[in-house]
């Protein structure tokens, strides 16, 4: 037994990269979750080689303010003279870093306490009740009121999003599990000898993964709009160059001036980020949410 169990492991996870390897084929096969990924890979390319390419800081004032795009400045420039293709690119790391530890936050708080609660019924009330709760807090007026009493900064509004969007995600991952829980292969692990425990994180994990990391992609997309949209209200440092904040200044001195430029390329990249995100977020929901599959 103990000669086999090193090949029993490379077994396994042979089979579990096979897995992983069928399950982004799936995800990848729709139009629109291959277009979802080229527009993040576009992103990603846009940001780390600007930074190194673009001869301009997202601080540096220019002589040239308001001046539409040209070959000089792609994006045009603010009021101030700065380049606006600078500011977007050094603004999305502010902007996509606070989404993506809210979204990895909260997916991994939902998951957690929707597998346990899931498997052990005595925690469903108890998590149940909370979730309810938590989901009928409306979450961005939540995120206004902090802020008006509270110093607002990056940290904080992660914090918040974390302590709302962990509850869709429970919901859905103890339904799931609840449904995987009646399955043959469960009763099959519990008569092999496997304990609850054993059970919860060797099978439980990796049925219910995929469904988290649908949430994950779904909740960065989401956390991208929101914390756009506090900052662009004023909420947190407006002298931060973040996108809310390019736009937040827009606003104000943009519109006056006729710089559509200044508004029009900001949101532009924002919305596509949320669109890549979301449109590999649904394709992995589709295919991990059985009401989904079922349906399609």
């Amino acid at each position: 037994m103990q000669a086999q169990s090193p090949s029993i492991r490379i077994r396994r996870k042979k089979s579990r990269l096979r897995s992983l390897a069928g399950f982004l084929a799936k995800v990848f096969r729709p139009k629109s979750a291959k277009a979802g990924l080229a527009i993040l890979i576009a992103l990603v390319l846009m940001v780390v080689l600007g930074t190194a390419f673009i001869p301009f800081s997202p601080y540096q004032n220019t002589p040239q303010p308001n001046h539409p795009p040209s070959s000089t400045h792609l994006f045009g420039t603010d009021f101030q003279g700065r380049d606006v293709l600078s500011e977007v690119v050094w603004g999305a790391y502010p902007s996509l870093s606070v989404s993506i530890y809210a979204a990895l936050g909260a997916t991994l708080l939902g998951f957690f306490v929707g597998i346990l609660s899931g498997y052990y019924q005595k925690l469903y009330p108890t998590v149940g009740g909370a979730t309810d709760v938590v989901m009928a807090i409306p979450l961005f007026p939540l995120l206004i009121l902090l802020g008006l009493i509270l110093i607002s900064n990056a940290s904080l509004i992660g914090i918040v999003l974390i302590a709302v969007l962990w509850a869709p995600v429970a919901r859905s991952v103890r339904s799931q599990v609840q449904s995987v829980k009646k399955l043959a292969f469960v009763d099959s692990a519990k008569t092999s000898g496997l304990g609850d425990l054993q059970i919860v994180f060797k099978v439980m994990v990796y049925e219910v993964a995929p469904l988290a990391i649908a949430y994950f992609i779904t909740n960065v997309s989401l956390n991208i709009v929101l914390v756009t949209a506090l900052q662009f209200i004023g909420m947190g440092n407006p002298l931060l160059v973040s996108w809310g904040t390019i736009l937040y200044w827009a606003q104000q001195y943009g519109f006056n001036a006729g710089d559509w430029w200044w508004i029009l390329f900001p949101g532009l990249i924002i919305s596509l980020t949320t669109t890549g995100f979301g449109l590999i977020g649904f394709s992995i929901e589709e295919i991990a949410n059985p009401r989904l599959r079922s349906s399609s």
